[in-house]
């Protein structure tokens, strides 16, 4: 009876070896499980906030009709260090593919709380600054999954930021992403760009008829001269010529060539009734 009683106690001590060993093996894999996740969301730091990123759906490129056009938006914080911020040479890295950033015409101009430009501007300490940065990436690269990574030598830790291609939005067009992303600043722009009414298109009319404008943009000279019946002509030291018809806006003179481009020249009357005309914004192709 006694030696029955022991070989029942070993086979029991066994089955509870065996549990244990099991149990042990099915930690050690769990952990190593949680080790191996990837992809964690870190959207900010001391320095920087990514406020968003999104994809233009809408976008067709005139080279390559695999790429969209992405945006970053982004706040920058000079929380103890000056700082310096642009829209162009950072990187934005998915999976194992980089892309830079760079500055295109035409795009985030109804967007003005973020800044768009080539050139590099100071973020002073204790100061934020709004930042858009636009690259031309595959759709491929677009799908849902990735692991998507940043750098950009002017922004401390950058590196710490971590998203995905599942936090980008889509959107259906330039204004649908600058709506999205700054809704004052669109609406703002929006009303600039509304026809002007009757008493305002005929003091612009007034103000720039029979005059030009001399101004240095793209290593050229330009002269912009208006004339009545809603024409202008813009020439350049170059010897080139060209002219068209404007229209007044509330805050742009619309410069339209017979192909149907259209150049959008800001302007502002100051209040000894006299019109400043933005003529270098409205034609650098480096801004």
């Amino acid at each position: 009876m006694k030696k029955l009683l022991a070989i029942l106690l070993a086979a029991v001590l066994l089955i509870s070896l065996c549990a244990c060993s099991k149990n042990a093996k099915d930690g050690e894999g769990s952990e190593d499980a949680e080790s191996s996740e990837t992809g964690e969301t870190v959207l900010s730091n001391d320095y920087v906030t990514i406020d968003g990123i999104c994809v233009d759906d809408a976008y067709e490129d005139e080279d390559n009709s695999v790429l969209k056009m992405v945006y970053l938006f982004y706040t920058l914080n000079a929380s103890d260090e000056n700082l310096e911020a642009d829209s162009t040479y950072t990187k934005l890295t998915i999976g194992e593919n980089t892309y830079t950033s760079e500055r295109y015409n035409d795009v985030c101009l109804k967007a003005p709380s973020y800044y768009y430009s080539d050139y590099i501007e100071d973020v002073y300490v204790g100061s934020t600054f709004k930042v858009v940065t636009t690259f031309k990436i595959p759709k491929a690269d677009l799908e849902a999954g990735k692991s998507i990574t940043l750098e950009d030598s002017q922004i401390p830790d950058i590196s710490d930021i971590s998203l995905s291609t599942d936090d980008i939005q889509h959107f259906n067009g330039d204004d649908s992403v600058c709506e999205a992303m700054d809704p004052e600043g669109y609406a703002e722009e929006m009303y600039k760009r509304e026809t002007a009414d009757a008493e305002t298109t005929r003091k612009v009319q007034n103000l720039v008829n029979g005059y030009y404008w001399s101004f240095y943009a793209n290593y050229t000279s330009y002269e912009l001269e208006f004339f009545e019946g809603n024409e202008f002509v813009l020439s350049t030291s170059l010897g080139t010529s060209q002219g068209g018809t404007y229209t007044v806006q509330n805050a742009y003179i619309f410069c339209t060539y017979p192909t149907g481009y259209t150049v959008e020249i800001p302007y502002e009357i100051n209040e000894a009734g006299e019109i400043e005309l933005y003529c270098v914004q409205a034609f650098d192709v480096n801004q």
